[in-house]
């Protein structure tokens, strides 16, 4: 019996696409705190926010480049590995007392909420490479880049709340000793 899908159309594109960036992460962050469990786990607490922040304008730049498809896919894959290098750290603060189980869901939703806002801004920056194929200054002029501006002003303003909710909470809670 065959399944009844749809194709891909101008409706479902996004999500479709939403779906594979979330779908490559889900598979590598497990990799990544296998990984992490039996290597000596790196992260430097300070600085996620920043580097949070960061993913979502690599994703962006994602949109004017020529490689688009190759490098969002790498790039959530290094994203899913720091993702899941950080949870499992946050877990063992977590499991030997030093931190709540309260901030431990603190930290766990803002992990979520960066791989949503980073699948999100991926999309939406492979379907505009998609979309408008010239890469000159003729892009830099025209409608749909200026469309395209105006959604990535949205989503650095969503990842601007990351980068300043994650040393808040990081903080409050006493990890930045760390």
């Amino acid at each position: 019996m065959k399944r009844n899908r749809q194709p891909t159309n101008g409706q479902n594109v996004t999500s479709r696409l939403f779906f594979r960036f979330f779908a490559c992460y889900a598979i590598a962050a497990p990799a990544a705190m296998l990984w992490a469990s039996r290597r000596d786990v790196t992260v430097s607490i300070g600085s996620v926010g920043t580097i949070e922040t960061a993913f979502i304008f690599l994703a962006l730049l994602g949109a004017i480049l020529t490689v688009t498809k190759p490098y969002l896919i790498l790039l959530t894959l290094i994203k899913a590995f720091y993702d899941g290098r950080l949870l499992f750290k946050i877990t063992a603060w977590a499991r030997f007392g030093c931190m709540g189980i309260l901030s431990w869901n603190a930290c766990f939703f803002l992990l979520i909420l960066s791989l949503l806002l980073f699948a999100m801004t991926a999309a939406r920056a492979e379907l505009f490479a998609f979309m408008v194929t010239s890469r000159d200054t003729r892009l830099l002029l025209s409608r749909p880049f200026a469309k395209f501006l105006a959604e990535a002003a949205i989503l650095l303003a969503l990842s601007l709340s990351l980068y300043y909710l994650w040393p808040h909470l990081l903080a409050k809670f006493g990890m930045l000793s760390y």
